[in-house]
């Protein structure tokens, strides 16, 4: 650990311990490189982040080469993983597009999408990992759905919604993933307006993909089904960082420290938490239960 690190060097150094793959320790690596000390004796330590980030990048284009021979893979990235299942033409590669910064091929012919496609999506200050089903449903990419921390389930409004409904719940409890989160989606609506949906928790979203209708509407009951609150990281006399991290609800300062660094809780002395409360700033210990949108800047040892 470098003299003088930061929490956000902290952060990123977590996440690169904790990296599986070479794309994600390529992020954690680019972020230690910008938030690491820049006096003069951080300068080795500079160039041994920079020399690793070189290497990782070479790896990066030879396992890019060899995935497209073998199997296909994706690992969780960001607050959580949500994949979008429909039936052929419903407009999941236009969702995935409108939703996040995925460049998804999008046609009128039938099962363009052969593999799943994968997006990043920014709400709230947190990331999402969306992930576009391919109407074929390949039992090898159904799998997904099993790890998946929300489905959503889209609807073509010009067609007959009751026969998809049926088509797509069936393909969810066959695949024993029918008690996921999950929200309905009807697409390539015109009127919007709530309306239930087989089981009376669950509210189809009207919108259009194609014209971004009822887009921001549908994030945030994603990010309000997902039942999780946001919280963020802040160092002494800096703005706190971003993306925020996402935790349960009632997790604890405790909780919170594991997540960053496995340390922060060995030496952990007290937090500060500033909110939009007039006990914004008080010291806190570990037992201290989070809320929504608190910053903690956590003290050591």
């Amino acid at each position: 650990m470098p003299i003088n690190a930061g929490v956000d060097y902290l952060v990123a150094e977590k996440r690169y311990s904790e990296a599986r793959t070479t794309e994600e320790k390529i992020k954690a690596l680019e972020e230690m490189i910008r938030t690491a000390p820049k006096h003069k004796g951080a300068e080795n330590l500079l160039a041994d982040l920079r020399k690793r980030l070189a290497k990782l990048k070479k790896e990066a284009v030879i396992e890019r080469r060899k995935s497209k021979k073998s199997g296909f893979s994706i690992r969780k990235e960001g607050s959580a993983q949500i994949c979008i299942i429909g039936l052929t033409n419903s407009g999941k590669s236009t969702l995935l597009n409108s939703l996040t910064n995925a460049h998804a091929k999008i046609a009128e012919y039938p099962y363009t999408t052969k593999e799943p496609n994968v997006g990043m999506m920014l709400y709230n200050d947190l990331q999402f990992q969306i992930i576009e089903m391919p109407s074929t449903f390949d039992p090898k990419f159904l799998s997904l759905l099993h790890s998946c921390d929300m489905i959503l389930v889209l609807l073509d409004s010009t067609q007959n919604s009751d026969n998809q409904k049926e088509q797509l719940m069936n393909i969810l409890k066959d695949n024993k993933a029918d008690s996921k989160k999950m929200i309905f989606v009807k697409n390539k609506c015109k009127i919007c307006r709530p309306e239930r949906i087989m089981m009376p928790d669950r509210v189809t979203i009207c919108i259009d993909a194609q014209f971004g209708l009822g887009i921001d509407e549908l994030k945030e009951k994603i990010w309000k089904g997902l039942d999780l609150i946001k919280v963020y990281t802040k160092s002494p006399r800096k703005p706190k960082a971003i993306p925020a991290i996402a935790m349960k609800k009632n997790s604890t300062v405790e909780d919170f420290t594991k997540e960053i660094h496995k340390d922060f809780t060995k030496t952990f002395k007290f937090a500060k938490i500033f909110n939009s409360t007039k006990f914004s700033g008080k010291k806190v210990g570990l037992e201290y239960k989070l809320q929504n949108n608190d910053i903690v800047e956590i003290h050591t040892e």
